[in-house]
């Protein structure tokens, strides 16, 4: 695709979408690590919260799973899948022993 072709309008709509992208891999990357913090017992939801307003970083806030209720089986696989994806594998494998834990038939 030549983009001396493509109208500013157009190239300003494609800027957006991958600046988009980039924001929401952003946000996920976040959302994945302070679950991993908070499932690995390295800090409490409450203190997570605490350090967020402090610093004034709402968006470090944001979680994978509702903390209220804990993650659902779905939520912990994705979670495994992303941290394979880093190549992270002891995480996932302390988030497959509480995936097996927490859903004892998901065992194969």
């Amino acid at each position: 695709m030549d983009h001396n072709n493509t109208p500013p309008e157009e190239q300003d709509e494609i800027m957006s979408k991958i600046e988009q992208m980039q924001m929401d891999q952003i946000l996920l990357d976040k959302a994945y690590n302070n679950a991993w913090l908070v499932l690995s017992g390295q800090i409490t939801f409450d203190e997570l919260l605490g350090t967020s307003f402090k610093r004034h970083q709402e968006e470090s806030m944001i979680m994978a799973y509702d903390p209220d209720k804990g993650p659902k089986k779905e939520e912990l696989e994705n979670m495994i899948a992303h941290w394979i994806e880093a190549e992270e594998y002891e995480r996932c494998s302390k988030l497959t022993e509480i995936l097996n834990k927490t859903y004892p038939q998901h065992r194969e």
